[in-house]
């Protein structure tokens, strides 16, 4: 594969593991808590109306974000999930069999997608491997080329006060210059009490 995904193997074996030992718990695809989750969800989607759109989840894990959905009343979307793990698209089929609901299994360039308003990715980019920040920013350029109104992403920080070996933390920095070079409508949120922060790119 291309795009900085030439070493994805070790990534796709952690996270089918952890699928087979936690099944549906969100520690599976690497939360503490459902709480954290909700949050970081909050701060995706603060930018943007979903109603009525169709929605891409890249590293979709188990498919959480349509619990988020129900939960937070948006009405009428199409969501897509996708996910480079086997084991949770497989999990994610078998738990979500919705009309307006698809999975994919691969990763972003691996498709054409059409009709995507919004792009959003959650903890996708946090495993470490050799092609890690390279993997982040192509995938950032793919979201983005493929939504019709925006995506949002988030990124464990650099600013943290420690970081475990699996993690790849991103400079805030960083990901902003690559973010204004991609649009002007631009949004950076490291307000929130996590070791990370959330990026928002409008069309």
């Amino acid at each position: 594969m291309t795009n900085g995904f030439k070493n994805l193997k070790a990534v796709t074996d952690f996270v089918d593991s952890r699928v087979l030992e936690l099944d549906d718990d969100v520690r599976a695809v690497g939360w503490g808590s459902q709480e954290s989750q909700e949050l970081r969800f909050d701060y995706l989607i603060k930018d943007f109306n979903l109603n009525s759109k169709t929605i891409l989840d890249v590293g979709c894990g188990l498919g959480d974000f349509l619990h988020y959905l129900k939960k937070s009343d948006i009405k009428d979307y199409q969501y897509i999930g996708l996910d480079i793990s086997k084991n949770m698209i497989e999990s994610c089929r078998e738990r979500h069999q919705q009309d307006n609901v698809q999975f994919y299994q691969g990763t972003i360039f691996e498709y054409d997608f059409e009709t995507i308003d919004v792009a959003i990715l959650s903890g996708a980019l946090s495993y470490k491997y050799k092609e890690a920040t390279s993997a982040a920013k192509a995938t950032l350029e793919k979201m983005f080329q493929l939504s019709t109104e925006g995506v949002a992403l988030n990124f464990l920080s650099t600013t943290a006060d420690y970081e475990l070996e699996k993690n790849q933390h991103y400079d805030p920095a960083i990901i902003l210059t690559w973010a204004l070079n991609l649009s002007k409508k631009v949004s950076l949120y490291h307000d929130y009490p996590l070791y990370e922060f959330t990026i928002m790119l409008k069309k």
